[in-house]
């Protein structure tokens, strides 16, 4: 209403600024006092009456000031006038995005077998290069021209050649591309990746290289034909990857790279069948030193060979087997990220002696597997067992006659490990003797490429039957170099944090000898009580450990937030700013003013400004730390092996005749695995494919695959609150994230949740319903609230899909669409009017319409796409595609239901256009905002726009651009869910910070749904809400709090000293508080007493809530600087220790013998450094510039003079570590405030009767009541008697399991499907006797000596 206010309303103005005595206003604020009981006059007693009257009264204003400013009554009545409501049909739905699920998953299938089928092709009838014929094109200076992705636009940065292309590298001309990831492509060629231990000069991989490259055009076809491709690729057998479209890799040649497409998880699953694997582990006396390296290496990267299909186990043996993981003895456990991790850890410690007993490791090994397979667990496919040794006696054949023959379930693999001259003939023949491989690892830079020859033998009977092509599809993972580097980035921020650490300690030590007479006296936290120095900087109050956490970075966003806040002010109000600054002092203005989209700069700079509360440490490490966050994407994969279709291969042989080596050339038997062909599939086009708009409010989508691992979901966290990796995120099953709401303890499965996972790995389609907990806000707050679920499998893939919808509202829909062409024909209205402005934006990840092609035309925001498409649609000769339209270049894929009803949103919410004022100021169109400290009004809708209007920006983020995805945010689903508790009202929340100071100014934001009702049922259209600056929400409160009914002089008000006043909202946290500091803590942090009496009197319910996704972190502290003094002779110890082997290794990598063949070439691997270089040089870090004072000048730091020793230094490093954690949450019960249909209030005493007989003796009174139109309650305490408070915070807390139960695994007995194909024999596969070589050699006099030497000291 752009008219004359309502005389209501003036009323309402009014109250703000005078006590209410007219009629009129008695009129409005007045209710029905309810009847409170007979209240004592003794002085103690509260004014229970007016408390009420107190709670009605700013409910009922709050209620009308959002209801002037939000267009409530306008928006409603155009949604009433001509929105329908439709019912949702569960089934029909997930029907219909299965199907769409299905048919995009199928374009993929289709489009790796067009892949493989070429492969496979090609293969054959490229001719082959020799290793003669290479080298023949050395020594001529030719060289094979393909697209290296590590040697792509890499230029000289400096000298004579700055700007020309290196040695050796290509320039590719790429245009970013959102639909690939924002990063450049080149969509007419592929590239190709060659992993650093793998020499692409070699004959095997120059070969690949050059026949694959004809796969370009595969790629191209499959793209044009399926523009919802995303990257494409062939990974080789050999380890190079081509890639389509053509990119550069983020890690230039000589950049450390660990990629390896044969280590992804798309290429392990396709290679080869699932299988059970039992990895023993020689620990006998011999294997110290560098072989036990190597056999760790070994290890762990035989663990990187698995995915969650497969199972495993680790033992290690000496006289007996004893297994790696204490609580893993006698059984396999699941390969998935945890139990790896479980694994991997158990490797790092190991101690080595006796002699090592083969019978007893291959006996347990064997029996073992057996039982597995008896009793039909594990993976029911290939079985094998992996010796990891550096040498056996004999062959021990009696074992595997009696375990393995004749049918040789089991397959055996050997690893020798060391390059001292020993006899291999025993574990050669035991692998080739039970169809494994037998190789031989004399470096760590051996280990990957030895390794990874197992699992071609694997695939074998795959190969073999070669019309068989399973096609696989992977568990959503990471996309990221390599898949398990979540420990190691962990380290790597450790380290950081820990190398921070001790540059700070440095600079502080300098500022603490520098500093005589700027010592401060307070040590306190930073406070915003600053004061200035000498010079007129201002100063900030440290302690010892801030500044040994945070270092001088304060400095730089400290001033940043110090000129932000200047710009605005000044630009605000220049003159009075201009005044301020001559007089420096400050001038608080509860009056907003519009800020001028031209700041104006002060010439004095920063050191002029006005001195505003600053942002607190946590808020300057939060800015931070996000800057350097890394970037994750989810994704699936979906690929099928490639096989080499010749039968048989012609090798080269030295035999030894007559004492000259001679090279003949034999055919033999072969069944060769090529690569496998893929493509990826991110999570997020798997969630477009079930449009947020249709799930409603508080729906969502899930998938989950066969071992009930969820894909999506909304409450899945792969994230810790660091932004790394968390050690399990892709292993999140179904029941860790579906919290059924139940009275039991963790991890207790509800039967009507385990019924519908065991239906969903199975793949069938069905119904259920169940109540859940769901948390907002970092499991601060939770919601109960009944869903019914429908689920249905997906064809040709091992997943299912499921939706989830709230009971009631979540089954009905708003139906709403203005259809362009009909509106511009019948009224002749511009469609592109209803989005004049710019005050408006649309949902981010949603599809209204985009080009198919993307990268070939682009668009600066969203809002500019659809501004496009909505003009396309207004052409005569428009029409709405299909959902699958041919494609083309100039093809788009629309929404037309979305579109449509985003267009009707924007009409009905054009009201948001018009300014609103009032008759006491007509003049200024933004009076009300400024009278009311309002800082923002919106609206947003179902279709994911977004309106608003707004005066003024609080914080450096504007409202738009932190809520993007309004729908999303937890002020649009509360505000849905209050709408059923009370239909007018508004939900109120505070950011949880506002008392910490991290914001300079914080805000209340109150949110309302907006229903459309017809016919008895209803829906949510939209929900609107304004921001109130969080000193004007108090103001208001407090103006009506400090008087009583008619103006009546009151004795006891809030703003009396003996009366605490505080507004809870319904989940038990502080809005206003006569203290700021408390505003949005949880109010037991205050007073734990009181909130335990009003849960106790059911006001409040505890509700539990788990979580089975959380990150544990472990101490592993530091050595003391005493312990070398201690002990000096342990260093000398370790000293020679270190020098013996590193004169081994040196030995054993120089390789003398081998410099004679220079084609043997490998690369080290090395353990990166604590220190990167330029911090480990003589500077001393951060140098004071001014005595005590730090950085640029502009800001001072005071560190208060406290003890600094050397253990300040050490930071506490942790380790991650999955675990399961609780926390008790609260839910107002507001039926408990009323009676009947009459609000009431609960009164409550506290007994502060004293131990000592000579205090006083008293009863502390508290009195609440519902505060109307709100989520809001009044909480009055009597303060005259002094009690005694405790105090207790809501934190994650780990939940301790029973030591009886400490070996359980939390998945170890959920139900799970095997993959539905199984390759793990064939008839003929006995032919094939390619299974490495062994040898035997001349014992080294220099190794063997060294070897003791080191193993005697080792033993010391």
């Amino acid at each position: 209403m752009s008219g004359t206010p309502s005389s209501e309303l003036h009323c309402t103005v009014l109250s703000r600024r005078e006590t209410m005595t007219s009629t009129k206003l008695v009129f409005l604020f007045s209710v029905a006092v309810i009847s409170l009981g007979t209240v004592r006059t003794a002085e103690a007693d509260l004014p229970h009456v007016e408390i009420s009257n107190w709670a009605i009264r700013f409910g009922a204003q709050m209620w009308e000031i959002g209801k002037q400013v939000t267009r409530i009554r306008e928006i409603k009545e155009r949604y009433q006038s001509e929105a329908k409501i439709e019912q949702v049909d569960g089934f029909a739905m997930v029907k219909e995005m299965a199907e769409e699920m299905e048919n995009m998953m199928g374009d993929k299938i289709e489009a790796i077998k067009r892949i493989m089928d070429a492969a496979e092709q090609l293969s054959v009838s490229h001719p082959r290069l020799s290793r003669q014929d290479l080298y023949e094109m050395r020594q001529r200076a030719e060289t094979i021209e393909y697209y290296n992705a590590k040697r792509l636009n890499m230029y000289h940065k400096s000298g004579p050649k700055a700007g020309e292309l290196l040695d050796n590298h290509k320039e590719l001309i790429m245009s970013n591309s959102q639909h690939f990831g924002n990063v450049g492509v080149n969509t007419s060629v592929s590239a190709v990746h060659v992993p650093t231990n793998v020499f692409d000069g070699g004959p095997d991989v120059m070969n690949g290289i050059l026949w694959s490259e004809q796969l370009d055009r595969i790629f191209m076809t499959n793209y044009e034909s399926d523009p919802s491709l995303t990257w494409q690729y062939f990974g080789s057998s050999t380890g190079f990857m081509r890639q389509y479209p053509a990119t550069k890799w983020g890690q230039g040649e000589w950049e450390p790279d660990l990629f390896d497409c044969r280590l992804r998880p798309w290429y392990l699953q396709a290679a080869a069948s699932p299988k059970d694997m039992i990895i023993l582990v020689d620990t006998s006396g011999s294997m110290t030193g560098v072989r036990k390296e190597i056999a760790k290496h070994v290890v762990l990267t035989l663990l990187d060979t698995l995915s969650e299909n497969d199972f495993i186990n680790i033992y290690k043996f000496s006289e007996v087997p004893v297994p790696v993981v204490p609580c893993f003895k006698d059984k396999l456990v699941q390969a998935n990220l945890e139990n790896v991790r479980e694994l991997r850890n158990g490797m790092m410690e190991s101690e080595t002696s006796d002699i090592a007993n083969f019978t007893s490791a291959f006996t347990t090994a064997f029996e073992i597997l057996a039982k597995y397979n008896r009793t039909t667990q594990g993976s029911q496919c290939n079985q094998a067992i992996m010796l990891v040794t550096d040498g056996a006696p004999v062959g021990y054949r009696e074992i595997f006659e009696k375990y393995n023959w004749p049918h040789k379930p089991v397959r055996v693999f050997t690893y020798v490990i060391g390059r001292e001259i020993i006899d291999t003939a025993a574990t050669n023949w035991m692998a080739c003797a039970n169809k494994g491989y037998f190789a031989r690892v004399t470096s760590l830079a051996e280990v990957r490429e030895q390794v990874l020859k197992y699992i071609p033998v694997l695939s074998r009977p795959m190969v073999m039957y070669q019309k068989d092509h399973p096609v696989i599809w992977t568990s959503a993972y990471i996309d990221i170099a390599e898949p398990k580097l979540s420990d190691w980035l962990w380290e790597i921020r450790e380290r950081r944090k820990q190398r921070d650490r001790s540059l700070n300690y440095r600079a502080l030590l300098r500022l603490i000898s520098e500093r005589n007479n700027a010592q401060s006296d307070d040590t306190s936290n930073v406070t915003g009580n600053n004061t200035r120095d000498a010079s007129g900087r201002p100063t900030i109050s440290m302690t010892v450990e801030q500044y040994l956490t945070y270092g001088n970075l304060v400095n730089e966003e400290r001033l940043n937030a110090h000129r932000i806040k200047q710009e605005r002010e000044e630009a605000a109000n220049p003159a009075n700013n201009q005044q301020h600054n001559r007089q420096g002092k400050s001038v608080t203005s509860t009056t907003p003013n519009p800020v001028s989209s031209v700041p104006t700069k002060h010439p004095d700079g920063p050191r002029a400004e006005a001195l505003v509360k600053p942002d607190t440490l946590k808020a300057w490490l939060k800015r931070i730390e996000t800057r350097t966050k890394p970037k994750f994407l989810m994704a699936i994969s979906v690929a099928t092996p490639v096989y080499d279709r010749k039968n048989f291969s012609n090798i080269i042989e030295k035999i030894l005749i007559n004492d000259i080596w001679e090279e003949k050339t034999r055919t033999v038997r072969t069944a060769n695995l090529l690569g496998v062909a893929g493509t990826d599939i991110p999570v997020t086009e798997l969630k477009k494919r079930t449009p947020a708009y249709k799930l409603g409010v508080n729906g969502y989508s899930f998938i989950v695959n066969n071992n009930g691992f969820v894909l999506h979901h909304p409450d899945h966290r792969p994230l810790d609150a660091d932004g790394l990796l968390k050690p399990n995120y892709n292993t999140v099953d179904l029941s860790e994230v579906e919290l059924v709401d139940s009275d039991g303890g963790p991890r207790e499965n509800d039967t009507y949740l385990m019924t519908m996972r065991r239906e969903m790995i199975e793949r069938r389609e069905g119904e259920t319903s169940f109540k859940v907990r769901v948390h907002h806000d970092g499991m601060r707050r939770v919601s109960v609230r009944r869903q019914r679920y429908y689920y249905r499998g997906l064809k040709g893939t091992p997943y299912s899909l499921g939706l989830a919808l709230p009971d009631g509202y979540g089954h009905f829909r708003v139906v709403a669409e203005t259809e362009v062409k009909r509106l511009m024909a019948d009224h002749n209205i511009n469609v592109s009017s209803f989005f004049s402005g710019k005050n408006w934006k649309i949902h981010p990840d949603w599809i209204y319409c985009r080009y198919n092609y993307d990268h070939l035309k682009s668009f600066d925001s969203p809002e500019a796409q659809v501004m496009h498409f909505v003009d396309r649609t207004q052409r005569e000769r428009w029409r709405w595609n299909s959902k699958h339209p041919r494609p083309s270049h100039d093809s788009a894929r629309c929404d037309k239901h979305l579109m449509q009803s985003l267009i009707f949103d924007a009409q009905a919410t054009e009201v948001f256009d018009k300014n609103i004022s009032l008759s006491i100021d007509r003049q200024d169109p933004h009076a009300m905002f400024k009278l009311f400290g309002i800082s923002v009004a919106f609206v947003a809708t179902r279709s994911g726009l977004l309106r608003w209007q707004d005066i003024s920006t609080i914080d450096d983020k504007h409202f738009s651009e932190a809520n993007l995805n309004a729908i999303d945010q937890t002020w649009y689903k509360r505000a849905v869910d209050q709408y059923s508790v009370e239909p007018d009202s508004f939900v109120y929340s505070v950011p949880f910070s506002t008392g910490t100071g991290i914001t300079n100014e914080s805000v209340v934001t109150a949110s309302h749904a907006i229903f459309v009702e017809k016919g008895g049922y209803k829906a949510p259209a939209a929900v609107v809400g304004l921001q109130y600056k969080n000193s004007a929400f108090r103001e208001t409160f407090f103006n009506i709090t400090s008087g009583c009914t008619g103006g009546v002089q009151c004795r006891r008000t809030c703003s009396s000293g003996d009366l605490s006043c505080y507004v809870v909202d319904n989940h038990g946290y502080i809005v206003i508080s006569k203290e700021e500091r408390d505003t949005g803590r949880f109010f037991g942090e205050i007073d734990w007493l009181v909130m335990d009496s009003l849960i106790h009197y059911g006001v409040f319910k505890r509700v539990r809530i788990y979580d089975y996704q959380a990150v544990c972190k472990d101490m592993q502290g530091h050595r003391s600087a005493a312990n070398f003094i201690l002990t000096p002779l342990r260093y000398m110890k370790w000293f020679v220790q270190w020098m013996v082997g590193r004169a081994t290794w040196l030995i054993l990598q120089t390789q003398i013998a081998h410099l004679m063949n220079p084609d043997w070439a490998w690369a080290m691997e090395q353990e990166q450094a604590d220190y990167h270089n330029e911090d480990n040089d003589e500077s001393p870090g951060p140098t004071p510039t001014g005595g005590e004072f730090m950085a640029d000048g502009d800001i001072s730091i005071i560190v208060h003079d406290e003890a600094v020793t050397m253990d300040n230094a050490y930071a506490n490093k942790t380790r991650p570590r999955p675990c399961d954690q609780q926390a008790d949450l609260y839910v107002l019960q507001p039926e408990k405030l009323f009676k009947g249909d009459k609000p009431d209030s609960v009164k409550g005493k506290q007994n502060c009767n004293s131990n000592n007989l000579g205090a006083r003796q008293c009863e502390r009174h508290y009195s609440t009541h519902k505060i109307p139109h709100s989520n809001l309650l009044l909480l009055v305490i009597d303060t005259t008697c002094r009690c005694e408070t405790q105090k207790q915070k809501i934190e994650m807390e780990e939940v301790r399991v029973n030591e009886s139960l400490f070996c359980e695994r939390p998945q170890e007995n959920l139900y799970r499907l095997r993959p539905s194909v199984c390759l793990s024999y064939h008839p003929e596969e006995e032919e094939i006797k390619q299974c490495g070589k062994g040898s035997l050699q001349l014992p080294s006099l220099l190794l063997m000596t060294t070897t003791m030497i080191y193993s005697i000291l080792k033993a010391i």
